[in-house]
């Protein structure tokens, strides 16, 4: 019996062999399609399935390809039960979140067929896309799934000139400010940035949020009659994207920058009144005369006085309103001996860009007078070790031509010679001379100087380095008292590049206070980029007089106006100054004046001094504030009152005691002048003087605040 089974199933095996049973095999297929839409930050998915094949297919479902647990693709259905062949099922949906600004997406669908192939599969499709021949997308390519979301960051800003020194003119020292207003739908942070103006905050923090802004207008755009912006608004969310801000006011206006606000200043540019100073040199009402620098204008309108100097051409030009009736002349600080022809020029200011020019004035002197002043300040700061710079100037304000001789006096011990342009006529181990001939009437020459400064312990911080010049001839000068300067330096560690310094240090007496006060500040380009334009403004102290105002020098070119009675400015206008890094040397600038303490000044009274310094459009970098006070007692007493000298006769030591702190310097010379020793001052530390002979010396002691000698007697 179990045989006839086994033979029956072998039969039934060879049978089914032979004759193998008939399926439907009509290549099944399947195709998948997937679009994409962004709304914030998700993506929304229309999925759409097609039975591309000739047999019916079940069990169909889809997978993501790109699996990611944070913000995978979500979908809204499990599995589809059949489609027939060419059937097509649409407007599935699924979702991704927290999807980036560019999304890249892909799903598979699995299908089973009824004939022998376990599963067929198909890549999904973007019918948007096309592939590298241009093939647009659809059920039979692979084309990933492409999707964009960026956030709309936008916003306004609102520009308003300022008057700032409220003289009705536009110039140096006015403002432009700006209202910044921003929006995104984003919600996160948005970041300003405006290449022409400091903005007071440049991240705010949420949608609407406002901030402020300012830029200080050059001498370039006060001319010209424009301020350009390029503002640009950026959002810090990764879909934001950055767009320029848009003009509240939009002017139909010159637009050379290409920029996105302008912003005009005014429709009227202001008025000038200019014209040439001349002194009357050869009698002939100034036809061959001299040109007159530094020769102060002034003009008013009875209410504001404007004021302006002549350059080195004798050349003027004062800014005024596009109103009012001025008075223009040209002898303040000239004394009784000189005239001018005219005394005094009337304008009428009115339209607007209109030079009142050939306002011309011709200064003569009754007599002949004389008057030789010299002046000397440092360039740079003296430091141990490295080389100080200085600069003497000698000018001739008087009416006749001079001949005579420059002649300094400096510590050699603590200084040696670099050099010294001109160079010096003759010179001994402290002394240097150069002599000058024919200075004409208001003249300016100047001395370019340069000293080592040694190192320590012969050169030390706050050690003080005194000098004295004198410009002869003294005999017959007018004013002698201005032929003599004498000042002391306070060494340094280091310097800030932009500061201030008073020649005459921080106190003066009652009767020094009759005399000029020396100041000097200095400018570096520390930036990045030359500085097309540096303006320095003062306002000057309201004890010092500004009718005493005189301009010294400059490093550079540069044009000096004065407004309102104290407001002074100094514009250099194309100075192309180059930023350290490129041109260290080149980088420095200064300028120097001189101007007198009221007259009414008292006892305890102190003027003050600080400049503001302006690189272009950059927020001004402001100076140390120097202050000089009237002291009660004059220096000379001021000194001795505060140092003993004894024994006195002394034989072998001296004691210098020093009542209060200050920084000092003793030098022992002998009745020649001859310096024999000299040193800094250390309370009560004997000085060795067994080296000296016996006879009378002097011992000079040297402060900031000027020197007092007193006699010794040497057994």
């Amino acid at each position: 019996m179990k045989q006839k089974l086994l033979l029956l199933a072998i039969l039934s095996f060879t049978i089914g062999f032979a004759h193998p049973k008939t399926t439907a095999t009509n290549n099944p297929s399947i195709g998948i399609m997937m679009t994409a839409m962004n709304v914030g930050n998700a993506v929304f998915f229309t999925i759409s399935i097609k039975n591309t094949g000739e047999e019916t297919l079940t069990n169909i479902y889809v997978t993501d390809e790109n699996p990611n647990p944070t913000n995978g693709i979500l979908f809204n259905f499990l599995t589809i039960d059949s489609l027939a062949p060419g059937e097509e099922v649409t407007n599935l949906q699924a979702n991704k979140f927290g999807a980036f600004c560019y999304d890249e997406s892909q799903v598979k669908v699995h299908a089973t067929a009824a004939s022998s192939i376990p599963e067929i599969t198909d890549l999904s499709s973007d019918p948007m896309g096309y592939d590298q021949n241009s093939l647009p997308g659809s059920y039979y390519n692979d084309f990933k799934t492409l999707s964009y979301f960026y956030s709309a960051v936008y916003g306004y800003q609102d520009a308003l000139y300022v008057d700032a020194n409220n003289n009705s003119i536009v110039d140096v020292g006015d403002a432009v400010t700006y209202l910044y207003t921003v929006y995104s739908n984003s919600g996160m942070p948005m970041i300003i940035s405006d290449n022409n103006a400091i903005i007071q905050n440049a991240e705010l923090q949420y949608s609407g949020a406002s901030t402020t802004g300012i830029h200080y207008i050059t001498a370039a755009e006060a001319a010209l009659g424009y301020v350009y912006n390029n503002s640009y608004i950026m959002g810090t969310g990764p879909c934001d994207l950055g767009t320029t801000f848009s003009d509240t006011t939009y002017c139909l206006c010159p637009n050379p920058d290409n920029a996105n606000i302008i912003t005009p200043l005014t429709t009227d540019l202001p008025n000038q009144i200019s014209g040439k100073v001349k002194f009357n040199s050869a009698n002939d009402n100034c036809t061959t005369g001299l040109n007159f620098p530094y020769r102060r204008v002034n003009t008013t309108d009875g209410t504001y006085t404007y004021s302006s100097y002549t350059n080195n051409a004798g050349d003027y030009h004062i800014l005024i309103p596009n109103t009012g009736s001025y008075s223009t002349a040209a002898l303040t600080n000239l004394n009784a001996n000189f005239t001018s022809n005219p005394a005094a020029v009337a304008a009428t200011s009115s339209g607007t860009g209109v030079d009142y020019n050939n306002t011309n004035f011709c200064i003569s002197s009754a007599t002949n007078y004389t008057d030789l002043y010299v002046n000397m300040f440092n360039v740079n700061q003296a430091i141990p070790g490295n080389v100080a710079t200085y600069r003497i100037y000698y000018h001739n304000n008087g009416s006749t031509n001079l001949n005579g001789s420059i002649q300094l006096t400096y510590n050699n011990a603590k200084l040696t010679l670099a050099g010294a342009a001109p160079s010096q006529n003759s010179s001994t181990a402290s002394t240097l001379t150069w002599n000058y001939t024919n200075l004409l009437p208001f003249e300016e020459r100047y001395i370019d100087l340069s000293l080592n400064v040694l190192i320590p312990p012969t050169v030390n911080v706050n050690d003080l380095l005194a000098f004295t010049v004198v410009a002869n001839p003294t005999a017959g000068d007018n004013v002698p008292l201005n032929n003599t300067m004498n000042w002391n330096q306070t060494v340094r560690s280091s310097f800030d590049p932009n500061d201030k310094t008073v020649i005459e240090g921080a106190t003066i007496s009652t009767t020094q206070a009759t005399n000029y006060l020396t100041y000097v500040t200095r400018f570096q380009n520390t930036g990045t980029a030359n500085a097309t334009t540096v303006v320095i403004k003062e306002t000057l102290d309201p004890k010092l007089d500004w009718n005493t105002f005189e301009p010294i020098a400059s490093s550079h070119t540069s044009n000096i106006q004065i407004k309102n009675g104290n407001q002074v400015t100094y514009t250099f206008s194309n100075i192309d100054l180059p930023y350290e890094a490129a041109n260290e040397a080149g980088s420095h600038g200064w300028m120097t004046y001189r101007i007198k303490p009221k007259s009414n000044v008292v006892v305890g009274d102190i003027m003050s001094s600080k400049s503001d310094i302006y690189f272009d459009y950059n927020a001004p970098i402001i100076t140390n504030t120097v202050a000089t006070q009237v002291t009660a007692l004059g220096t000379t007493d001021f000194i001795k009152n505060n140092f003993k000298v004894y024994p006195n006769p002394a034989s072998n030591y001296l004691i210098i005691e020093a009542n209060a702190s200050m920084d000092a310097q003793y030098q022992i010379s002998d009745v020649n002048g001859k310096l024999l020793l000299l040193d800094t001052i250390e309370s009560l530390k004997p000085i060795d003087i067994t080296n000296l002979q016996s006879g009378f010396y002097l011992v000079n002691i040297i402060t900031n605040q000027g020197k007092a000698t007193y006699k010794l007697i040497k057994n």
